[in-house]
């Protein structure tokens, strides 16, 4: 039922009697007349026919009022004229037009309503130049689509369209007969499926005939693919392309390609499944023509506002060559990867995390394709838990992996578990008024943790032997302590210590005159160390006072204008010295015993002596062992240094100054054992680092002095290098790094400059700044422990430059000065082809010398569309 307002029907019935026109049946109202109609106007034909009855039949009235009248109301307007004609019974919109009928909205230059067919037809018109403007736009709820012309029926829903545009999952569907069913199925001939968004593709699937059902899927007949307008011999007897908004399960399309070492292959083929709207799983497999099989299981899981995470298992069976052959091999790599996450508001008390990387130390050199993960020769993992108790506890536990594939060792730490409590004030008043008392400074805490560890290879891991070997134990402290000020730079802390550790077994050692050795048949002497299974408990005290000094010196230096000009304002140095000294007295006294001592025969060729070892029953524990070492105090000592200039500021007119760092850090740090029998002065360390040219350029430098000489053998010996040679000290070691980063924006001065001096003169001036970066690290690294000196340099420098905004070259390398020869190095080049893109890497040289070509459609949904060409890095071994 159409609809208008009583005053607006009113306005309409008196333009009906004064209208000129011959047909006093149809209305023409030009929305720039003196007629009121609002943007959103409603027009109802039963209140139109009632209050004109003087000029229509009675039979047209009752023909009006039969079953085909529309039930809902229609809202439209257009910005150009809307006409009336009571004899057709049409509307007719011009000029932007635009219809709303219940959840359905169409726009179009020109729209013709049929109020006995229940029927819209809209079109474009075209415009001056003879181009169509004002096309139909349909749209309803989520769906939408553009046409050429339309026809819609409001009673049946169906529709038909010519040349429509559908915008589908990731993809268009483009068709030129189309019939739109009431079960919003599509039936369409002659289409298109692509997922490129301009009007006129560059490459589709054409169909010559196919079914859309909304959320589910498309459905073709024999389809065939289009390049550049161009059909290629690429025909298939039916299309498929999935049309679903959320996930769904299915196939996974294999990748197919050839490697001369494993032969053909399909890679990463096998199936998705959707398992629910938080969890999911994909299995795949990967086979080769010469035996080398593998698989793998991902999963990612995601609860909003309590967790995330993804798992990732990968296992091969890597066989190269023939079997029988002398190059032929067979190794099983397996890896795993497990990331987890808790989101803060999950729990404030708690939190639960995971980051695994496991594999064996050959997986990433036979099974992965990414250069970085090629580069790396450590991983690590860690699994933690994490709980608060109030504000006064808290609790930690971990389980930790680490290992390197260079020398395939494997650490493991199942688990760590530690406890601690908050430091507490426990003499401090409640309601404190004053000054803060002295004993109201002292603090004590508590710290425990207990843990069981493994250093093995990785082929040793989880066997018998390796089990055996894990290292365990507990540990807890107890430290008290305060802090004191005087003269307000001297700082006083005193410090209290109680340590306990508690072990699964103890070791005894004694000497065995007849010891026989079953392998060899021979009888001789030997210390024989056996291991006591049963918990063992020790402590010890340790007290320590320690004061120190951290003042801060300021330097300031005012250069004389006549001198050095206006533009230096003035040039500060910032002196950060610090001394501390630390005694701890002998407690061995009043420790428990936990040292044994026998005796021993060592035999050589000149005569036999008793010898008389000491050890610790705890020896070998992860906590070592209680300390029975007498008094010690050590002086520390450093200094830090920090130079700045303040200097005048070319861009601003104001004449305010800027500050630059002429030395962010040079510090010196040495210390000195004041009971130690000789040899009591530590190396000189220092370290410095600064940035140059706003920063472009990173400079760090350090090393190590030792100011004590050594003799033939190169043991050092209590006697100065300055009191001999008039030098500090021997450089033992020290390095030097030198980095810079440069892109555009570097020598954006120099270009706001050259554009205000170009100004309007040439307005054909071509602007050669292309986007790029150019990254370059130096590094020289000495050492000279003893007489013999080692220099190690290296080079690495990468950067990227795009030519245009479609394309993009990457370059990665670096250059070994000791061998005369470049390391790793990648090249990478990328296209942007719009709704396709081209991406190429090569690695010229090394072991990893491969190429990868791939041409690609951008969009996931037929990320299989594509063209690849490969030569593998496996192929070199």
């Amino acid at each position: 039922m159409l609809c208008f307002s009583n005053k607006q029907i009113a306005q309409i019935n008196q333009n009906l009697y004064d209208s000129t026109s011959t047909d006093s049946s149809i209305v023409h109202l030009n929305l720039t007349d003196s007629v009121s109609i609002d943007s959103s106007t409603t027009l109802s034909q039963n209140e139109y026919i009632e209050n004109n009855d003087s000029t229509i039949s009675d039979s047209l009235l009752q023909e009006n009022r039969s079953d085909n009248l529309i039930d809902f109301p229609i809202d439209y307007n257009a910005d150009d004229s809307i006409r009336f004609s009571l004899k057709e019974q049409k509307v007719y919109l011009y000029g932007n037009a635009k219809i709303n009928y219940q959840e359905i909205e169409l726009t179009a230059a020109y729209i013709e309503i049929d109020l006995q067919t229940r029927e819209v037809f809209a079109k474009g018109v075209p415009d001056s130049v003879g181009k169509l403007a004002g096309k139909p736009k349909y749209s309803e709820g989520e769906e939408s689509f553009d046409a050429k012309t339309m026809r819609y029926n409001f009673r049946t829903k169906k529709a038909y369209v010519i040349d429509v545009i559908t915008p589908q999952s990731e993809g268009f569907l483009h068709s030129h007969i189309t019939k739109m069913h009431a079960n919003k199925q599509i039936h369409l001939s002659k289409g298109k499926y692509t997922t490129c968004e301009n009007e006129n593709p560059h490459f589709y699937v054409g169909l010559t005939r196919a079914i859309m059902i909304p959320e589910d899927k498309i459905v073709s007949g024999p389809a065939y693919l289009v390049l550049a307008d161009v059909p290629l011999p690429l025909i298939i007897p039916f299309g498929f392309f999935p049309n679903h908004k959320k996930h769904a399960s299915g196939v996974l399309i294999p990748e197919y390609g050839e490697e001369q070492a494993r032969g053909f292959y399909l890679r990463n083929g096998g199936y998705y499944f959707a398992l629910s709207d938080y969890f999911d799983l994909a299995i795949r497999g990967d086979i080769y023509s010469k035996g080398t099989y593998g698989g793998s299981i991902l999963s990612k899981y995601k609860k909003r506002y309590k967790y995330n995470g993804n798992f990732d298992l990968k296992y091969y069976n890597n066989k190269t060559s023939e079997k029988d052959f002398p190059d032929y091999s067979s190794k099983k790599d397996f890896s795993i990867k497990w990331s987890h996450s808790q989101d803060s508001k999950a729990n404030p008390l708690s939190s639960f995390s995971a980051n695994v990387n496991i594999s064996t130390s050959s997986f990433d050199q036979n099974q992965t394709y990414a250069t970085n993960t090629h580069l790396t020769n450590t991983k690590s993992s860690s699994i933690s838990y994490n709980r608060r108790f109030g504000k006064l506890f808290n609790m930690s536990s971990n389980l930790r992996h680490s290992q390197n594939s260079l020398n395939k060792s494997v650490n493991l730490t199942l688990p760590s578990v530690n406890f601690s409590m908050n430091r507490q004030y426990p003499f401090r008043r409640k309601n404190a008024t004053g000054e803060m008392r002295w004993y109201e400074k002292i603090d004590i805490s508590y710290s425990s943790k207990l843990e069981n560890r493994i250093n093995t290879v990785d082929s040793l891991l989880f066997t018998n032997a390796s089990l055996k070997n894990f290292q365990n134990g507990f540990q807890h402290s107890i430290p008290i302590s305060a802090n004191f000020k005087a003269l307000k730079m001297i700082n006083i802390t005193p410090k209290i210590n109680y340590t306990g550790r508690l072990y699964t077994h103890t070791i005894e050692k004694y000497w065995d005159p007849e010891y026989y050795d079953s392998e060899e048949g021979t009888t001789y002497g030997k210390i024989i160390s056996d291991t006591i299974n049963k918990f063992a408990y020790g402590h010890d005290y340790s007290t320590q006072i320690s004061v120190s000094v951290n003042p801060t010196v300021y330097g300031m230096f005012q250069p004389n204008p006549k001198i050095f000009g206006d533009k230096i304002s003035a040039v500060r140095h910032v002196l950060t010295p610090s001394a501390s000294f630390s005694y701890a007295p002998d407690l061995g006294d009043y420790k428990p015993d936990y040292y044994r001592s026998f005796n021993y025969l060592r035999t050589d060729q000149k005569d036999s002596t008793g010898i008389t070892e000491t050890y610790s029953i705890f020896e070998g524990g992860i906590y070592g062992t209680p300390s029975s070492s007498g008094k010690s105090g050590n002086i520390n000592l450093s200094l830090g240094n920090n130079i700045e200039m303040k200097v005048k500021n070319d861009n601003d007119t104001t004449d305010e100054f800027k500050k630059i760092k002429i030395l962010e850090k040079l510090s010196f740090s040495t210390s000195y054992s004041v009971f130690a029998d000789s040899l009591r002065w530590s190396p000189i360390r220092f370290s410095g680092s600064t940035k140059l040219f706003n920063k472009q350029i990173s400079l760090k430098f350090g090393g190590t002095v030792d100011p004590y000489m050594i003799d033939s053998s190169g043991t050092k010996y209590n006697s100065y290098e300055m009191l001999n040679n008039n030098k500090l000290g021997r450089l033992t070691s020290a390095n030097f790094d030198i980095s810079f980063s440069l892109s555009p924006k570097n020598f954006q001065k120099d270009k706001e400059a050259e554009d205000e001096l170009i100004g309007d003169l040439y307005e054909d001036y071509i602007d050669w700044d292309v986007p790029w970066s150019l990254r370059v690290n130096y590094g020289i690294k000495y050492t000279k422990p003893k007489f013999e000196s080692d220099i190690t340099q290296t080079l690495r420098f990468s950067g990227d430059l795009s030519f245009t905004k479609k394309w993009k070259m990457g370059i990665s390398s670096g250059y070994d000065l000791e061998k005369n020869e470049f390391t790793y190095t990648t090249f990478d080049l990328y296209r942007d082809l719009h709704c396709w893109e081209m991406r190429m890497n090569f690695v010229p040289f090394g072991t990893r010398k491969s190429y990868n070509f791939v041409i690609s459609v951008k969009s996931s949904i037929l990320k299989d569309l594509r063209r690849q060409k490969t030569r593998s890095w496996y192929d070199n071994f």
